[in-house]
C-alpha cells in the first residue's frame, strides 16, 4: 500500500455516477472530494474524465460507458502520476477489466487511489487487496442485476406495468409516497388507439392512418423535440407498433412473449387485436405498397413456378397485363382485364352459392377450431406465467428459465398463428351480404381486400408451344378459397 508522501504529484480525476439513482453520488460531489485530497496532498489536477454510465458487464449497449478509453489512454501518455476514484467501483465492476487497468498503471509508474488510500499496483499486497474490492464490486452487480430481473419477473407475473407508458394510457400515483397505484387508458389518446384498430381491420393503409392523424392535428407518441422546428408527424411504423401491441388487448408481455391478462384495462378486446395482427402480418402484404395499387390483383395473383406475386405492366397503350417480373423465371403473362372479371366473376358466384356460410363467418359465433386453438394458447400462456412465478419465488434458476422460455416462445407464437387463422374474416363485418350484388358494391381497396383475405389466386404459364400468350384461358388460373 503506497503512503502520501510531498511529491508533487500529477493527479487524473475519473469521475462516474451509474443510470441507477440509487448508486452512488454524484460527478460534482466525487469531483469535489478527489480535488479536496489532491489539495491536502499538494498534487496538481491536471485532467478531469467525467461521465455517466454503467461500468458493469450487465449494463446494455444504450447504458453503457463512453470515456473509459479516454481515461486508459490517459494513463498510458506519462502525463499523470496517479488516478483518483472516489471507489473502486467508479473505475470498474468487471475482473477482466480491472487487470487491464492494473497492467497498465503497473507500466506507467501511475497509483491508483480511492476511498482516502493510495495503492501501487507493482504491489503485491496492494495488487491483492485492490483485486479483491473489484470482485465484491463485480459480485454486487451480479446481485443487483439478479434482483431487478427478480423484480422485473414478479412485476410480469401480476401483471403490473413495467417500462415507458404505453401512447392511450396514463398512470396515477400516490400522491404521499409516489408509487404507481394504477395504470388506465387516457380519455384523451385511448380513442385515437381504437380508431387506429377500426381503420386497420376496415383495410385502411398505414401510411393513410398516419398521414389522417398528422393532418387533423393528433400529437403522436414522442413527438420531436421542441429544438426543431419540424411538425409532429406520425409515422407508418408507430401506426403499426400500436396495432401490433397486445398491451392494448390487456395482455402483459415478459421478453417479447405474452404470458397472461395485464392489470391494466384493455382500450381493444383480444379478438380486434388478433384481427389487426392477422391483417398486419399477412403474406405480400407489403408487395406492392398498397398506396400505389391501382389495379385489382396486383401484389396478389402469384406466378405458378416462382410464387411471387405479379405485377401489373402496360402494353404500348393498349392494355395492361400481369407478368412475373422475378429475374430467373418471367414465366408468366396474362391480359390484366380478363382476368379481373373472371375473378369478379368467381368472386360474385362464390358469394352467392355460399351465403349461408359466409353468414355463420360474419355472425361471430366461434367455431370448434377457433375454440380449440384459442385453448391451446391460453395453455401455453399459463405454463409460462407459471415459470416465470417459480423463477420469481427462487425455486427456478435465470438460466432454466431462459431455456424453458427459449423452448415455449415458437409454441407460443405457432398457437398465435392457429389463433389468427381461425379468426372471422374482418371484411365480412362490413359487407351486405343480403344486398343483391355485394360484390359490387365494394370499391377497389375493398375488393383487394376480401380477395387477399378468402381466397389464393395463382396463374399458370400457358404451356408448351403457347410461350408468352396472354389471353385468359381459365385451366391458367387456380382460385383456391381459405375458408
Amino acid at each position: 500500500m503506497a503512503t502520501s508522501t510531498n511529491v508533487r504529484m500529477r493527479a487524473l480525476i475519473y469521475t462516474r455516477v451509474s443510470l441507477d439513482a440509487r448508486e452512488g453520488r454524484s460527478t460534482t460531489e466525487q469531483e469535489a472530494e478527489c480535488r479536496a485530497w489532491a489539495t491536502r496532498e499538494g498534487w496538481t489536477v491536471t485532467r478531469v474524465i467525467t461521465e455517466t454510465g454503467s461500468a458493469s458487464s450487465y449494463a446494455r449497449s444504450t447504458r453503457a460507458r463512453t470515456r473509459w478509453t479516454d481515461v486508459t489512454t490517459a494513463i498510458a501518455s506519462g502525463d499523470h502520476d496517479i488516478l483518483l476514484t472516489w471507489e473502486a467501483s467508479r473505475a470498474t465492476r468487471q475482473l477482466d477489466e480491472y487487470a487491464q487497468l492494473r497492467a497498465l498503471c503497473a507500466a506507467h509508474d501511475v497509483l491508483w487511489g480511492y476511498s482516502g488510500t493510495i495503492y501501487d499496483l507493482t504491489d503485491r499486497g496492494d495488487r491483492f487487496r485492490t483485486g479483491l474490492d473489484t470482485l465484491l464490486s463485480e459480485d454486487e452487480s451480479a446481485r443487483m442485476s439478479e434482483r431487478i430481473r427478480r423484480a422485473v419477473r414478479a412485476r410480469a407475473r401480476e401483471g403490473r406495468p413495467h417500462g415507458k407508458l404505453p401512447y392511450g394510457y396514463r398512470r396515477e400515483y400516490d400522491p404521499t409516497t409516489g408509487h404507481l397505484l394504477r395504470q388506465v387508458p387516457d380519455e384523451t389518446t385511448a380513442p385515437v388507439v381504437r380508431d387506429i384498430y377500426a381503420r386497420v381491420i376496415a383495410g385502411d393503409t398505414l401510411m393513410a392512418i398516419a398521414n389522417d392523424l398528422t393532418d387533423t392535428g393528433v400529437t403522436p407518441p414522442r413527438p420531436p423535440s421542441s429544438r426543431h422546428d419540424r411538425p409532429q408527424a406520425w409515422l407508418s411504423i408507430t401506426v403499426r407498433r400500436i396495432a401490433m401491441s397486445p398491451t392494448y388487448a390487456g395482455r402483459r408481455t415478459h421478453q417479447g412473449q405474452v404470458i397472461g391478462p395485464a392489470a391494466w384495462p384493455a382500450i381493444v378486446d383480444e379478438d380486434t387485436w388478433q384481427q389487426a395482427v392477422a391483417i398486419l402480418s399477412a403474406p405480400g402484404r407489403r408487395h406492392p405498397s398498397p398506396t400505389t395499387v391501382k389495379y385489382l390483383l396486383t401484389g396478389i395473383a402469384r406466378c405458378g413456378p416462382c410464387g411471387q406475386p405479379l405485377k401489373h405492366f402496360r402494353n404500348r397503350n393498349r392494355w395492361g397485363t400481369y407478368a412475373c417480373g422475378q429475374r430467373g423465371c418471367y414465366a408468366v403473362a396474362i391480359t390484366a382485364p380478363q382476368l379481373d372479371n373472371h375473378v369478379n366473376g368467381f368472386m360474385t358466384a362464390l358469394l352467392a352459392a355460399h351465403a349461408d356460410q359466409l353468414h355463420a363467418l360474419a355472425d361471430g359465433t366461434p367455431s370448434t377450431e377457433a375454440t380449440e386453438a384459442t385453448d391451446e394458447l391460453e395453455a401455453l400462456r399459463s405454463r409460462l406465467a407459471g415459470f416465470v412465478a417459480e423463477a420469481t419465488a427462487g425455486r427456478l434458476s435465470p438460466a432454466t428459465l431462459s431455456s424453458i422460455e427459449a423452448d415455449l416462445a415458437p409454441q407460443i407464437a405457432a398457437a398465435e398463428a392457429r389463433v389468427r387463422a381461425t379468426l372471422v374474416p374482418s371484411v365480412l363485418r362490413g359487407l351486405d351480404l343480403d344486398a343483391p350484388d355485394p360484390w359490387g358494391m365494394l370499391d377497389l381497396a375493398q375488393a383487394r381486400r376480401f380477395i387477399r383475405d378468402l381466397i389464393d389466386i395463382t396463374i399458370l404459364p400457358a404451356g408448351k408451344g403457347n410461350w408468352g400468350r396472354r389471353t385468359l384461358d381459365e385451366e391458367r388460373v387456380r382460385i383456391t378459397p381459405r375458408w
